[in-house]
């Protein structure tokens, strides 16, 4: 995704460089028209309304399950060992002698936000804008082994295994809008912009944590995995393609002909693809975009 990410920022580079215009009016460069490219700098509030795909409680179809690797025998045998380390006197035993319960409210941390933009400016006034910006949302909570087997009250302390759960994925999102600004002195302007939103999520990992020992609970196929077998693995492309709008409040500062400062407020209302989490939401992205006009020419 990385990768990927640096690819569309080469060619839009490219594209910038090439498509620089400048109008003239009556032999005089008329500094409002023409092409600028902009680097975008900010923090991106992803809706949790997609977060509990990570809360390894899984779906119908058994993906992402951490019920597949705390009920598999070989990997009960390593979360023995580690709670055995860390002095637990009553270890897990048949699988019908301890459950699990897996967070239901799980929310994205603040993520960076960073990106490019190329504006065209129509007249003084309006302007086509395109962006793309990536974020690597992550999110994190807790779950907890109940071990069922009578124990005696003084070890009652054994019976909860409090254990974390982790997930992370790369978002892009392209923005393709309109854009209008209205001078509130000489160089200061109010602007806004609104478009549509096509945004791309891939899932980059799924893990569950017990006293130090990280297991990977991604969906790599519908086989029981044993540690060190040989046992068949996939990689599964979880996420996809969304949609959705935006608008785009904020204050432009002019430092001079050539850079200018904006300070904005993104708000989308988007559909995030993600395996039986699929939903539309609100996304929040406030953020500073540094513009140069003339970069190339």
């Amino acid at each position: 995704m990385i990768r990927i990410f640096l690819l569309y920022a080469f060619l839009f580079i490219i594209i910038i460089a090439q498509a620089q215009v400048t109008e003239e009016n009556n032999g005089t460069e008329d500094k409002f028209v023409g092409m600028e490219a902009g680097l975008n700098v900010g923090v991106y509030f992803g809706n949790k309304n997609t977060a509990n795909f990570y809360n390894g409680a899984g779906n119908e179809d058994g993906m992402n399950s951490a019920d597949k690797i705390i009920y598999n025998v070989d990997y009960r045998n390593m979360i023995n060992e580690v709670l055995e380390q860390n002095g637990f006197r009553y270890l897990l035993g048949d699988t019908s002698t301890y459950h699990a319960e897996y967070p239901t409210n799980m929310t994205y941390l603040p993520a960076i936000y960073a990106g490019l933009t190329g504006r065209y400016w129509l007249s003084k006034s309006i302007g086509i804008s395109v962006s793309m910006n990536y974020s690597k949302l992550v999110t994190k909570d807790n779950f907890v082994i109940y071990n069922d087997i009578e124990m005696p009250p003084s070890n009652k302390e054994d019976q909860y295994i409090l254990s974390s759960i982790m997930g992370e994925e790369d978002r892009i999102n392209i923005d393709i809008g309109m854009i209008n600004k209205f001078a509130l002195s000489d160089k200061i302007n109010f602007i806004i912009e609104t478009g549509f939103n096509l945004n791309n999520t891939v899932v980059r990992m799924n893990k569950i944590e017990i006293y130090g020992l990280v297991l990977d609970i991604k969906y790599k196929g519908p086989y029981d995995y044993i540690p060190g077998g040989n046992t068949p693995q996939y990689e599964f492309r979880q996420g996809g393609i969304g949609y959705g709008a935006y608008t785009t409040p904020g204050l432009q500062f002019n430092f001079n002909d050539n850079i200018s400062v904006d300070l904005v407020s993104q708000f989308y209302y988007t559909y995030i693809e993600l395996e039986h989490y699929s939903n539309w939401g609100f996304q929040w992205a406030p953020y500073i975009r540094f513009n140069f006009t003339h970069l190339f020419f």
